[in-house]
């Protein structure tokens, strides 16, 4: 029973209303900032930076209103509301959602030369109804000072908007649709702990008190200083910085075979540090264990001469292996519940579904028909059936085990940057068994997981268990999220156009060209350079497999066993924080250590207020950036 309310309610209208008014605001900033400015990332955190800032705004709004009625603005059930359908919505804005597909619609016509001869090697099986392919339309996207509402531009770009809007809107619903029948068994059954929603829970929660917990406030003091400070550095060079950017470890190791260590930045992130706090100390440890592993093989690599095979450490492929590994660990031993399932879809007898946003065999069935529409849009794209299979059977595994970190284990982040379907199935077939259309078709499909970041699936998984602790209806929260999926795209592929023809893609938003370019660049090298099958990166991506549960048999069987399986699928991922999750285990096991379990939930607050004082500070940075027109300090980059 829910600890916000004690039975569960429909889905307020007010704040359905009052989330749908914020989703184009919400957007527009998303895209002034992420895109335009490039000042902050709100999106590609787990936990929404602009999402926690708007429901903070939202809380302090009730608390005003209080002061003069009794009767709050929007009660703590509605303020989660608002906050899943933001969201729902931002995740449909994100930096690695359409802002990174809007890159590739016209990319491939606006940067053909002669030189890469692009019109004659791939332009022909590129389907016209998902690019914008006539050079005076386009011109105004990358020079920008132009008008995108104009006749000419709209009826350019209605049909590739319409046909990418629809196959978002079937990616989404199926998840939607796969997370109602995975949800039972991972937040009833095992009782996974969703570690990211515990900050919106604790803001919304009358009886937690979070604001008048000083521990939280004395996080949150020392991050605003610190963060205001090095913004005020930023616009003042003459005042000095705190450094929590020290550098890069690489800088120290410029001989071989060390210089081969790779990127390894040194930076203190107080949000990473706050929310890593709350992960299991296995992770955190795996974590940064492997990702010191990484480092340490391509050092070795280097010394021994393995530097030269194509691909080697096949990072990426370990990575894809892992990650399947990690899905067959979540459904292993499940299978008589998944078998209730198919019972009740068949027979209407077995598992029950009374509580569930929609029964199974409608879910079932659901999910077939969004599949079979799924699959004719790609077979109309040039996609071949069979390849359509083990592409989506290789998102979905990675959907899956990215939805299964969130849920058990809560990573700030899960940038998987090497990891791709794409490469997965080439590494295991070559490229000429797919022939040019089905390559097409793959590359412009990397826009939505070549970094897996603004995955829909943990966002609506999070959902149904915040509607759980809310008292909230799941079947109407359900709904609630597919109206603020399809308000996101609307929003988005109406603000995203006006601010690129406004300023120029090739002038402002040098993330979104690149997206661009590192898709057609791919199909260009595939088609040019056929490769072959990469049997030892296959290999790679078979032992990372079985690995993954090697290491989930040996933490399941020895409870001292410190590896975790999902700290080697995100080790070889974490670059940019590895130091950060170091800097938060350590101080984790001086508190367990000294002080104990007691010690460690009473801290909890402070390690919230880390997260909540960077998210304010660095929302309040970018706000001032749209006002007075530049980009500010970044608090995270």
């Amino acid at each position: 029973m829910s600890y916000l309310q004690r039975e569960t309610s429909r889905v307020s209208w007010r704040a359905i209303l009052v989330g749908l008014l914020l989703i184009p605001l919400n957007t527009y900033w998303i895209g002034m900032t992420e895109t335009i400015w490039s000042s902050l990332r709100f999106t590609v955190a787990s936990l929404p930076i602009n999402v926690v800032f708007i429901l903070l705004i939202l809380v302090l709004i009730n608390w005003l209103v209080k002061l003069i009625s009794s009767r709050p603005a929007l009660s703590p059930s509605e303020l989660l509301t608002v906050y899943i359908i933001l969201a729902a919505s931002s995740n449909i804005s994100g930096y690695d959602s359409i802002g990174a597909l809007m890159g590739i619609i016209p990319h491939a016509f606006w940067y053909n030369t002669p030189e890469n001869d692009w019109a004659a090697l791939f332009h022909k099986d590129i389907p016209d109804w998902l690019v914008v392919s006539d050079r005076r339309i386009i011109r105004g996207f990358y020079d920008g000072k132009e008008s995108f509402f104009t006749g000419a531009n709209i009826s350019n770009w209605i049909v590739p908007v319409l046909s990418w809007s629809a196959f978002i809107i079937l990616l989404a619903v199926i998840m939607l649709l796969i997370n109602v029948i995975i949800r039972k068994q991972w937040t009833e059954r095992e009782k996974l702990t969703y570690p990211i929603i515990q900050l919106p829970l604790e803001m919304t929660n009358p009886k937690t008190q979070l604001f008048r917990n000083k521990l939280m406030w004395y996080g949150f003091a020392i991050v605003a200083f610190i963060d205001i400070v090095n913004g005020l550095n930023y616009l003042y060079p003459a005042i000095p910085e705190i450094p929590v950017r020290a550098g890069n470890l690489q800088t120290f190791f410029t001989r071989k075979p060390f210089n081969a260590m790779g990127s390894s930045s040194i930076k203190f992130r107080p949000f990473i540090i706050g929310l890593t706090y709350l992960l299991p100390w296995d992770l955190s440890f795996s974590c940064f264990f492997f990702a010191a592993l990484g480092r340490a093989s391509r050092v070795w690599g280097a010394a021994v001469g393995w530097s030269n095979i194509r691909g080697y450490p096949f990072m990426g492929h370990q990575t894809m292996g892992s990650l399947i590994g990690l899905t067959i660990i979540a459904f292993a031993g499940k299978w008589k519940y998944f078998l209730s399932i198919l019972r009740k879809v068949i027979t209407n007898k077995g598992e029950d579904d009374s509580r569930e946003p929609v029964s199974y065999r409608g879910a079932t069935v659901g999910l077939i028909v969004a599949s079979m529409f799924l699959l004719a849009f790609c077979v109309r794209a040039g996609m071949s059936p069979w390849v359509f299979v083990v592409f989506f059977f290789l998102y979905f595994a990675m959907s899956l085990a990215i939805t299964r970190i969130r849920a058990e284990l809560g990573m700030p982040e899960h940038p998987f940057f090497a990891v791709t379907p794409q490469d997965s199935m080439i590494a295991l077939t070559g490229t000429r068994v797919y022939g040019n259309r089905n390559l097409t078709v793959l590359a412009m499909f990397l826009w939505f997981n070549r970094r897996n970041r603004n995955n829909p699936m943990p966002h609506q998984l999070e959902g149904f268990k915040i509607s759980e602790q809310a008292g909230i209806s799941n079947k109407g929260i359900m709904w609630t999220m597919i109206i603020a999926t399809i308000a996101g795209i609307i929003a988005t592929f109406m603000i995203f156009p006006y601010l690129i023809y406004k300023y120029g893609a090739e002038a402002r938003a040098g993330g979104m060209v690149g997206m661009g370019g590192h898709t057609f660049n791919n199909l260009s090298s595939w088609i040019y350079h056929p490769q072959a099958t990469n049997k030892l990166g296959s290999g790679f991506a078979a032992g990372g497999v079985i690995f993954t549960l090697f290491l989930a048999i040996m933490r399941r069987q020895f409870i001292w066993w410190p590896f975790h399986p999902a700290g080697y699928a995100m080790g070889f991922s974490i670059d940019d924080f590895w130091f950060t999750i170091l800097i938060s285990s350590i101080i984790k096991v001086i508190v367990l250590k000294h002080g104990g379990a007691r010690a460690y939930r009473k801290s909890i607050p402070f390690f919230l207020g880390l997260v909540l004082g960077d998210y304010v500070v660095a929302c309040a940075w970018a706000l001032l950036g749209i006002i007075i027109g530049k980009p500010m300090y970044m608090v995270w980059e």
